[in-house]
């Protein structure tokens, strides 16, 4: 994972998850326990949501149907990065899915069961960026960060 502002952001952790539909589920928990060990207990709940989030997207980016396919579809799918770093007061969340297209924001429909994922990461954005102690985030690809960039 390429390193981004080390000084501005000493609290770091990064975790690798394998292309699997549990991956969100890990990304939250693993979350959580990094924010209680941080003491930033009150970043968790937008934490845990924006994560699950960018943790399914990059799911679905890498078109890995374990479900149909089996365990052998991994071979050769590189894992799910995310990165939580803090400098005690805000919490920046990267996550890189190795896909070379950008995430896009879609209109979904309103019965869809999905689609409304970085519609909801924009829409907490907005509600959070002048909060004290806000949520940052960055969605970045295989290559060069993209995407939101909210440092």
């Amino acid at each position: 994972m390429p390193d981004s502002h080390p000084a501005q952001w000493p609290l770091r952790d990064e975790m690798e998850f394998a292309c699997l539909p549990s991956a969100a589920r890990w990304a939250r928990k693993h979350t959580r326990h990094t924010l209680a060990r941080w003491n930033l207990p009150h970043l968790t709940g937008n934490a845990e949501l924006l994560v699950s989030e960018l943790v399914t997207n990059a799911y679905k980016a890498a078109g890995v149907d374990v479900e149909h396919h089996g365990y052998a579809a991994l071979i050769g799918v590189p894992p799910i990065q995310m990165r939580l770093a803090s400098d005690h007061r805000r919490l920046l969340i990267e996550v890189w899915d190795h896909s070379p297209k950008p995430p896009t924001i879609r209109q979904a429909d309103l019965e869809a069961e999905s689609g409304r994922g970085l519609f909801t990461i924009d829409v907490l954005w907005d509600c959070l960026k002048d909060r004290v102690g806000g949520v940052v985030i960055r969605k970045a690809g295989a290559e060069a960060p993209a995407g939101k960039d909210h440092a």
